[in-house]
């Protein structure tokens, strides 16, 4: 094989959109295979997944890849540079990756590449004067350069910036988005916030339509009713913030800037993590950035974990299509990174354990039993 192209994603769940960028990553590249690092029980919007990893790894093989990787949990749910630099070292480590391929509303690469160019003196002092104005650093980052990133452009920039940091010589290449990213609009290319929207409300047929055809009735059938939801752990969540010290909370999970206080305090007088939410979310703690945080906090993924795992410590397959073996073969030979088929074949220690307890975390709110990752089979495709 000459050519491999990497895609990092979540389809949470996958849609038109999705299946087209697969389509044009592979022809854009001429890959012989397409492998997907796709995030597992829990995304980066800071919620949990609407479908179980599984069932989302094999619409990914319907829809043209070849193989799904795990994202472990630790680097799915961060902020867009951790994220980023997650799926990218995961696709650097299988050692045969020639390509990494992304969406965005923007796709001019030389555009991007200047966007994630190490900032200069004078932009950072903007961004840290916006910072002590009480902007969030993606606030204060867009007000700096004048105008505000798409969240698809951001990622790209942050992929960009995590092949240098890599120093891999994987060839980033862009895919222009259909529609924007919030579009919630029903239609034949709606957004994944759409789909899910549209499926939250039970409309089963409206959100059929932005279903690619060969994976809408398995992508329906593994709905769990009702369907997971970050307020699906408030008891949880509201638990660990009333009995939890502030000084604590703070220590454990790097907040700063009374955060931890205001967590605590809210957390005596909400009902749930939504009413939570609305009273703590302002200008410099956006929504996306709190559901972050309290998905960390329910997941343990706390600033030890995080210093101790840097980066990804496996690859590990949810599913592939027969036709690529010879791609994990390529793998086992080439790669820095263990590739695991089975969990009780994963390094054991910490990262393993953190995707454990995600995916059982997952299971509580869709009804599931635990430990299903010792009991759920490969998504093997035959061609």
């Amino acid at each position: 094989m000459e050519k491999v192209c990497g895609v990092i994603c979540e389809y949470n769940p996958l849609h038109r959109g999705h299946a087209h960028h697969l389509e044009r990553a592979r022809a854009l590249t001429g890959a012989d295979f397409v492998v997907c690092a796709m995030s597992g029980p829990f995304v980066q919007r800071g919620e949990p997944a609407v479908l179980d990893k599984w069932t989302r790894a094999q619409a990914a093989l319907l829809a043209g890849a070849d193989l799904v990787l795990e994202l472990p949990a630790l680097f799915a749910v961060r902020a867009a540079p951790d994220f980023a630099f997650g799926g990218a070292a995961l696709l650097a480590g299988l050692g045969v990756v020639t390509h990494l391929s992304f969406g965005a509303e923007d796709a001019d690469l030389a555009h991007l590449t200047d966007l994630a160019a190490p900032e200069s003196a004078e932009e950072s002092a903007r961004i840290r004067a916006y910072l002590e104005g009480g902007h969030s650093h993606p606030q204060a980052r867009a007000l700096a350069r004048g105008r505000q990133l798409p969240p698809n452009v951001t990622l790209g920039v942050e992929y960009l910036r995590a092949l240098r940091r890599l120093g891999s010589g994987m060839e980033p290449v862009p895919v222009p988005r259909e529609t924007a990213h919030n579009d919630e609009r029903l239609h034949a290319l709606s957004s994944a916030t759409a789909v899910r929207r549209a499926l939250a409300a039970g409309d089963e047929a409206g959100a059929r339509q932005a279903l690619p055809p060969e994976a809408a009735d398995l992508q329906l059938r593994a709905l769990p009713q009702p369907l997971p939801a970050l307020s699906s752990f408030s008891s949880i969540l509201l638990y660990l913030l009333r009995t939890t010290p502030p000084e604590a909370l703070r220590e454990r999970f790097a907040i700063a800037e009374g955060l931890e206080n205001r967590l605590c305090r809210e957390a005596l007088a909400a009902p749930d993590a939504d009413a939570l939410l609305a009273a703590v979310q302002c200008r410099r703690y956006p929504a996306a950035r709190l559901r972050r945080l309290l998905v960390q906090i329910l997941l343990g993924l706390d600033a030890a974990a995080v210093r101790a795992h840097p980066a990804p410590e496996y690859a590990r397959v949810l599913g592939f299509r027969k036709r690529a073996e010879p791609l994990l073969r390529a793998i086992s030979r080439q790669g820095s990174l263990p590739l695991v088929t089975k969990v009780a074949d994963a390094p054991a220690g910490g990262l393993l354990s953190l995707d454990l307890a995600a995916q059982d975390v997952w299971d509580l709110a869709a009804g599931h039993p635990g430990r299903r990752d010792f009991t759920e089979r490969l998504r093997i495709l035959a061609d």
